[in-house]
């Protein structure tokens, strides 16, 4: 008999649980109702059409929390309360509370969200995102040629790093030699995200890095607003539409930061899961070197197989019922999206990656909805470029590892593979 309860291992974040998640999530679907689980104070929500139900019901189910109680606001907010901590740092910890308080996007509810929509809609236009797949694939090629000549590579250290930063530090217009110092940043904010267990130290150490942020980016939009150029930040600085206020301060640094993280950690997660199934599903990459045309279906399949945000955090303002039972007014959700896009309700054969889903529903991995990600036709056009240029570049390409061997980040909410190596013919 299984001793092990796959649910419990995964929200406590074990190697072979967050590795693969679909067995607790196939559990927590089977059941009767959403169950409460302990570790992360929140109702696991997991079917397809609990999920929407409430994605659908902004005015009952709050996104103010939307990053978890791992996020770095309750991590500073921690740090303010705790009795070890030093004045230094609890003053880091207090301005990222105040700046907080501006909720921005991902973490705002309407009106404010639909205000904060239309003001920086026309910086994520579909001919915009058009117009930067030539950067996008130069950029790519100068990474794969960094390393064409060796044979070996690291598919996450050399490549899916680099693409998203790269490209989302030059949409900001972050000079080149801080690219390294902008990861580090990106890293700082996701560090808590799906994962309970970190000491004050290493939470002091996060806010040495958001605080770095802030400064850098305080000093970036004073600079905007002075001297506008044709970047990202400058779009968000002087974004204008008539009878809506524009941005506060603290509203665009709240967007920068996550901007950041989702150019960065999701895409990167993205990017290195495509390619360990182009590696290890059988005659899926000889399928795809001989039509180009599936690369993007690919794209979708592993967004929905492997979600790269396994799930987000609503709170219900109200009591309500989701999924036949009462969740009371101030409750946690965890809406797993994972979960809901292996529901075999809304998708056939759930589990298998299949290129003709048109009888099926559509995938969660960028959420649905008011709150539907707007970068996602960024993170598109990153994922079909880097692995088109892979696929350019190369005439064979070998997982330099065991399959078995590849190693999951520990987060029940982010899912990423830490290292892949890589062997290619170029």
């Amino acid at each position: 008999m299984d001793v092990h309860d796959p649910v419990a291992e995964l929200f406590a974040a074990k190697p072979d649980a967050v590795r693969c998640p679909h067995r607790a999530h196939a559990l927590l679907r089977s059941e009767a109702a959403p169950r409460w689980i302990d570790r992360i104070q929140a109702y696991a929500v997991t079917r397809y059409a609990d999920i929407v139900e409430v994605l659908r019901a902004p005015e009952k189910f709050s996104s103010v929390m939307a990053s978890g109680p791992g996020s770095v606001t309750p991590l500073a907010r921690r740090l303010i309360e705790s009795p070890e901590v030093g004045e230094d740092l609890r003053a880091k910890a207090r301005r990222r509370v105040e700046i907080s308080k501006s909720t921005v996007l991902l973490n705002a509810d309407p009106p404010v969200h639909l205000r904060q929509r239309k003001l920086v809609n026309k910086a994520f236009t579909a001919r915009r995102v058009m117009a930067m797949e030539p950067s996008v694939d130069k950029i790519a090629h100068n990474l794969i040629s960094n390393f064409i000549g060796t044979g070996r590579a690291e598919m996450v250290a050399d490549f899916s790093i680099l693409l998203p930063m790269t490209v989302i530090a030059d949409i900001l217009g972050v000079p080149s030699e801080l690219h390294a110092t902008f990861k580090r940043w990106s890293d700082a904010f996701v560090a808590g995200a799906g994962s309970m267990a970190l000491s004050d130290e290493e939470i002091g150490e996060i806010f040495d890095q958001v605080n770095e942020f802030y400064d850098y980016f305080s000093e970036q939009i004073e600079r905007c607003q002075r001297d506008p150029t044709d970047d990202l930040l400058s779009a968000i600085v002087q974004a204008r539409i008539d009878g809506e206020t524009p941005l506060t301060h603290d509203e665009m640094l709240q967007m920068l930061v996550q901007f950041l993280v989702a150019g960065n950690e999701t895409t990167t997660n993205l990017l290195t899961s495509i390619m360990f199934w182009l590696l290890t599903e059988p005659g899926l990459m000889a399928a795809v070197r001989a039509d180009r045309a599936l690369v993007p279906k690919v794209v979708e399949e592993v967004l929905r197989l492997e979600a790269p945000i396994q799930g987000l955090f609503r709170t219900a303002t109200e009591d309500s019922e989701v999924g036949g039972i009462t969740i009371p007014s101030g409750s946690n959700l965890f809406l797993a999206y994972a979960a809901g896009n292996r529901d075999d309700a809304v998708f056939a054969y759930p589990d298998t990656l299949k290129f003709d889903r048109s009888g099926d529903g559509t995938h969660l991995a960028f959420g649905k909805g008011e709150h539907f990600c707007l970068g996602a036709p960024i993170a598109r056009l990153e994922a079909r470029v880097g692995i088109n240029a892979w696929l350019d570049r190369t005439s064979e390409i070998m997982l330099d590892c065991a399959p078995e061997d590849v190693e999951y980040q520990p987060s029940f909410a982010l899912h990423g593979i830490k290292s892949l190596p890589l062997r290619f013919a170029a």
